[in-house]
């Protein structure tokens, strides 16, 4: 059951869709580093490339993804987050074609990493394209997506919040999306 005002949770099929209209390299990147890590949309457009790979010409990636404590909402240390299998092969695949020191580079001026409202504008559009209008897709999709699937596949909490980056439990209890049929299921198993 969504609740009112926050981002649709996307299900694998949504997601596909999402990434089948998708003709951007760098805008599909963007939207799986939200979906594999969940992370904000400010850390992920503000990454380095220097956070995510030892050597970018030879695509050696590192084994976690730093978010800098500068680029993250009121915190006052890095975030790490582990790099999954998945999300590694799409990084050997990514290639950023400019010189630029940001993963995410503006297209009008690659010295400057990509607006927000370019990645939500583009985003916007390709909802729409793929027939998914009708959800509330936002930036923070992938990031709510990836906390509720990790609590669907039983991941404990804890280690939900290792991934997130939440200060409290009580902050990513709000991220995470329940479902009616999940609910019922959950109570008829223990009884």
């Amino acid at each position: 059951m969504r609740k009112f005002g926050q981002a649709s949770v996307l299900s694998q099929k949504e997601w596909s869709k999402l990434e089948s209209v998708c003709d951007v390299d760098y805008h599909k990147m963007i939207w799986s580093l939200l979906r594999y890590t969940g992370a904000r949309i400010g850390e992920v457009i503000l990454l380095k490339v220097k956070d995510v790979y030892a050597d970018y010409d030879n695509r050696l990636i590192y084994d976690a993804i730093t978010y800098r404590k500068e680029n993250r909402k009121g915190k006052d240390k890095h975030h790490v987050v582990p790099i999954c299998a998945q999300l590694k092969l799409l990084l050997r695949g990514y290639f950023q074609a400019s010189e630029s020191e940001w993963m995410f580079p503006s297209p009008i001026d690659p010295m400057k990493p990509i607006s927000y409202e370019a990645v939500l504008f583009f985003l916007k559009r390709k909802s729409e394209e793929a027939g998914l209008g009708h959800l509330r897709i936002t930036t923070h999709s992938g990031r709510r997506s990836c906390i509720t699937e990790l609590a669907r596949h039983g991941t404990d909490l804890k280690t939900i919040q290792a991934v997130s980056g939440h200060s409290s439990l009580a902050n990513l209890a709000r991220y995470i999306e329940t479902d009616p049929e999940r609910t019922l299921n959950a109570l008829e198993g223990i009884f």
